[in-house]
């Protein structure tokens, strides 16, 4: 059952219910702050982890989501308890991503991560009419040097963003793209604060009466959620609604 089906009230009205949230942990660090944004608003909140203690707050389901039958069985498992899965954020970075790895190699290595969960959510999102997806990368997993370069070439990520942009277009499912910058210099502190504000824009661009698509944000350029903001790859400036 989609958040389509939940809301709506006897007078035809929708109401404020909790929806479906899956949120898929990855390299960044954030999952765990962005889980955590979406149970504070009582949202059912999957949790997908690959390694490590994930909180016990969470519906935790350990998982490699490069593996088809555990990714199914995972999502299986969420779908029969909460219903179709209304909200997506996937931190498509890999655990496993090495500094000595080049672009190219992370930025494939990435796609795949996002598609497989992608490709197994998306179906139902497209039945219920109804979806969010945000995908959480680096600059090196989108296989750039600057998530602001000008003329930089399209990255696979970025790639499967707009693809999914114009394969759900007239439906009510968004795709958005979070980029975040190296942080192996950063302070524990500044991990941490960059994990707030992932989670805060993801929270942001996910709401229901969110209709922004096909946005790229860098973090870096984001100090609080704006009414006028980053600049979006098309040069537009980004609106967040």
């Amino acid at each position: 059952m989609s958040v389509r089906d939940r809301d709506v009230t006897r007078s035809g009205g929708v109401a404020d219910v909790s929806r479906s949230v899956l949120v898929v942990s990855g390299a960044s660090g954030s999952a765990e702050s962005v889980a955590a944004a979406y149970a504070r608003q009582d949202d059912w909140v999957g949790f997908l982890y690959e390694r490590g203690t994930p909180p016990d707050e969470l519906y935790n389901v350990r998982c490699d989501v490069s593996d088809a039958l555990q990714l199914d069985a995972a999502v299986s498992e969420f779908e029969t308890g909460h219903g179709i899965v209304d909200v997506l954020v996937v931190d498509a970075d890999r655990h496993e991503h090495h500094t000595e790895e080049s672009s190219a190699s992370a930025a494939a290595g990435t796609r795949a991560r996002a598609n497989a969960i992608i490709g197994r959510t998306l179906p139902g999102m497209r039945e219920a009419g109804h979806g969010r997806i945000v995908l959480i990368a680096s600059t090196k997993g989108l296989g750039r040097g600057s998530a602001l370069a000008g003329g930089a070439p399209h990255a696979d990520l970025m790639s499967l963003a707009w693809h999914l942009v114009h394969e759900c277009r007239g439906s009510d499912v968004t795709v958005n793209v979070i980029t975040y910058g190296a942080a192996q210099s950063a302070s524990r502190q500044g991990r941490a604060h960059r994990a707030q504000q992932i989670a805060d824009l993801a929270v942001h661009l996910t709401r229901p009466e969110a209709t922004d698509t096909g946005a790229v944000i860098p973090i870096e350029v984001l100090g609080a959620i704006p009414g006028r903001g980053p600049v979006r790859v098309d040069g537009a400036s980004y609106q967040g609604r």
